[in-house]
């Protein structure tokens, strides 16, 4: 979502003086689902599924819409954080989405200006545009700064493709591991069922607290999948009939994320991490589903080098922004 302002046809003067948006708010999740559902590049934590895990950690989750012209431009899920009845700070993160993929640089002006007075404060935003000049440039005419220029870093793999295309587009390491986690007799379980999720949170919690790092705990966890069940799947490796390795993976719209992940010493052994994500990625083909983001890289990391062998496009967003 790179924006070249050269292109757009307008002269910046007027791009800094762009009409602000009209600002409308969803509360229900059909409504919210059909907007994700209508934009290019929608991302996890603006799906109403992830709001309601945010406000099961005790956020006050607004649901916002961006109109111009009397047309839906963007939205964006604005987490608040409260106390005795006072607003004490404002988030969105990887948010505002806008519908278009290539929105024009006057409308992210009006979505930014209009998000920036509406939440007046401590406002602290993870813009859902890609990292550039640019963008940087529309952020700070719409009255934000920089906080610090480290966004979040992923890569997406395009599943309109066919099986073969997929299967040829990943690496020849990725391919020869799967092969070997077959011959060496893995099986696949695909459940969505509570008593499986549950298994999927402990061994969850087991990994952060071996590895030393933190992330989405089980209170939000849970409370993401109670809001859509039917969008959280887990992803097993089974061999000699017990299970070694699991990934669960939320669908948005017709995007999807890996999100958590546990490997057993066995499911290492076996591959599992490659043999997984082979079946999620067909899995997720078969639903109709068009667009996998492998769920965060960190750069020089090993399981960020492990990801990409799957070869995804990767993207950068523009890091963290505020303002008072």
């Amino acid at each position: 979502m790179s924006i070249d302002i050269s292109t757009q046809f307008l002269p910046y003067t007027a791009i800094t003086a762009s009409r602000p948006a009209v600002l409308d708010f969803v509360s229900g999740a059909p409504e919210w689902d059909r907007l994700v559902a209508q934009a290019s590049f929608p991302h996890l934590p603006q799906s109403f599924a992830y709001g309601e895990g945010k406000r099961a950690k005790g956020w006050t989750v607004r649901r916002a819409v961006f109109s111009r012209n009397n047309r839906i431009e963007a939205f964006a899920t604005v987490m608040e954080r409260r106390l005795a009845g006072l607003r004490l700070l404002t988030r969105v993160n990887r948010g505002p989405v806008f519908l278009e993929a290539r929105p024009q640089a006057e409308s992210i002006v009006a979505v930014y200006r209009t998000l920036r007075r509406h939440w007046r404060g401590p406002l602290l935003i993870a813009p859902a545009l890609e990292l550039s000049a640019d963008n940087g440039a529309l952020l700070r005419a719409a009255g934000f700064r920089l906080r610090h220029g480290e966004g979040w870093l992923s890569g997406r793999i395009d599943l309109r493709r066919t099986e073969q295309d997929l299967w040829a587009g990943l690496s020849s390491s990725f391919r020869n591991r799967v092969r070997n986690s077959v011959k060496a007799g893995a099986l696949l379980r695909l459940a969505s069922d509570t008593d499986t999720y549950e298994w999927m949170l402990a061994r969850h919690a087991e990994n952060m607290r071996d590895k030393g790092f933190t992330a989405a705990d089980a209170t939000l966890l849970r409370a993401l999948r109670e809001a859509a069940p039917q969008n959280v799947s887990v992803f097993q490796l089974l061999h000699a009939g017990a299970a070694v390795a699991g990934m669960s993976v939320v669908r948005f719209g017709d995007s999807a994320e890996y999100h958590i992940g546990w490997f057993g010493p066995e499911g290492r052994r076996l591959n599992a991490g490659n043999f997984l994500m082979w079946e999620i990625i067909k899995e997720l083909r078969r639903q109709g589903v068009t667009q996998f983001d492998v769920g965060g890289m960190r750069p020089g990391d090993g399981y960020t080098q492990f990801k990409r062998t799957m070869r995804p496009v990767e993207f950068r967003l523009a890091g963290e922004w505020m303002s008072f």
